[in-house]
C-alpha cells in the first residue's frame, strides 16, 4: 500500500470510529416523584406539528385538547386551526379548508403544502418545493406563486406563515423569511435567518409588539425598528412566554433571553434531549426524551424532576394543558 492510500485508509477508519462513539444520555441527580399517564386517546398519534395532531383513526387533536371527529386519509396532514377553520394538506397537493365537516375552500397545488395559515379570505401557504403561495379564497385568484430556492429537508416543527395587518411573513425551508403585501401579493423584502446548506427550515416564527422573531436550527433572529439582532446556537426549540424567550438547545442547555436577545440566565440539563415544552400559568413543563419531565418556575428554579412511565420513542404532542404520547394523555396539574 502506497503512502497516499495508507493515509486515506487511516482517515476512513478514524471517521468510522467517531461515528460509533457511545452516546451519553441524561441521568437525573434526583427524582421528585414518578407519574403515570392518566388518560387515553381513541387512537394513537399518526402525524404531529406545532399546531395539532392527526390520530390514526383520522380524527384531529387540537392544542386545547378538543377532538374533531373526521375521517382523514393517512396521507393527510393537519396544518393548523385559524378563525375556526381547519387546514388539511395531502401528499398529492390537494388542500382543503374545513369548517367542521364542511369544505369551505379546496384547491390543488403542484406539490404538497407543508406550512399554511389563513386570515379572512387570504390563504398563505408554503409547498414542499419551497414555493410560497397567496390565494384569495373568495375569488379563487392566485395572487402570488414564487419559488424561494432549493431546500433538502423538512422539520416537523416547521412554522406557519404569520399575518400582521397588511403584510404576511412566510417561513421558508432554506433559512429565510419572506415579507409579502397581503392585498396584491407583492414581495416587499426578504431576510436571511441562517444560511446552512441542510436542515435550515424556519422552525419558529412569531410577532410580539413591534418585534419579529424567527429561528432555524442554528440561529434566532429578532427584527425591530431598532435593527436586527442574532443569536447563534444549536436550537432544538423556541418558546416566547411571559415576556421572555426560552431556547432549548441540543446539548441539554436551556437559556433565557430578554426580547432584545440579551442572556438573562441558563440551566444545564446535561445530555437531555428535549421533546417539547408546555408553559402553563407560572410554570414550565419540559419533556425529555428518555422519560422525564422537568417542572420549573419561569426562571428555571425550584426544579422538580418527574419520572414518566415510558421513554418518548413514538409520536408525541404538546397541548395547552396536557402532554400526549402515542395514545396516552398526561394532564398537567
Amino acid at each position: 500500500m502506497n503512502l497516499k492510500n495508507y493515509i486515506l485508509s487511516s482517515l476512513i477508519i478514524l471517521t468510522l470510529a467517531g461515528c460509533y462513539t457511545k452516546r451519553e444520555y441524561y441521568e437525573p441527580e434526583f427524582v421528585s416523584k414518578n407519574v403515570s399517564f392518566d388518560g387515553s386517546l381513541s387512537s394513537s398519534l399518526q402525524q404531529t406539528s406545532r399546531y395539532g395532531a392527526v390520530l390514526k383513526n383520522g380524527n384531529i387533536l387540537l392544542k386545547n385538547g378538543n377532538i374533531i371527529e373526521l375521517n382523514l386519509d393517512k396521507n393527510d396532514n393537519f396544518l393548523g386551526e385559524y378563525q375556526g377553520k381547519l387546514l388539511i394538506s395531502s401528499i398529492d397537493g390537494n388542500f382543503k379548508v374545513l369548517m367542521g365537516e364542511d369544505e369551505y375552500y379546496t384547491t390543488k397545488f403542484k406539490t404538497r403544502i407543508v406550512s399554511a395559515s389563513i386570515n379572512d379570505n387570504h390563504l398563505a401557504a408554503l409547498s414542499v418545493d419551497n414555493t410560497i403561495h397567496l390565494i384569495d379564497m373568495i375569488s379563487d385568484k392566485l395572487l402570488l406563486e414564487y419559488n424561494v430556492g432549493v431546500a433538502y429537508a423538512i422539520d416537523a416543527k416547521m412554522a406557519n406563515p404569520v399575518f400582521l395587518n397588511s403584510i404576511i411573513v412566510y417561513p421558508t425551508l432554506d433559512g429565510k423569511i419572506m415579507i409579502v403585501d397581503k392585498f396584491n401579493g407583492r414581495i416587499l423584502r426578504d431576510a436571511v435567518v441562517s444560511s446552512e446548506s441542510f436542515f435550515n427550515n424556519i422552525i419558529f416564527l412569531d410577532l410580539l409588539g413591534d418585534k419579529m422573531f424567527a429561528a432555524s436550527a442554528t440561529k434566532l433572529m429578532a427584527i425591530s425598528t431598532q435593527g436586527v439582532k442574532h443569536y447563534d446556537g444549536q436550537i432544538k426549540d423556541v418558546l416566547i412566554y411571559s415576556g421572555k424567550i426560552y431556547l432549548f438547545l441540543k446539548d441539554g442547555m436551556v437559556e433565557i433571553l430578554d426580547l432584545e436577545l440579551n442572556k438573562l440566565s441558563s440551566k444545564n440539563f446535561k445530555f437531555a434531549i428535549f421533546s417539547g415544552v408546555i408553559p402553563k400559568d407560572d410554570k414550565l413543563y419540559i419533556i425529555e426524551k428518555t422519560g422525564y419531565m422537568f417542572i420549573t418556575d419561569l426562571n428555571l428554579n425550584n426544579l422538580e424532576i418527574v419520572k414518566l412511565d415510558s421513554e418518548i420513542s413514538k409520536k408525541s404532542f404538546m397541548g395547552e394543558n396536557a402532554f400526549y404520547y402515542d395514545d396516552e394523555i398526561l394532564e398537567l396539574k
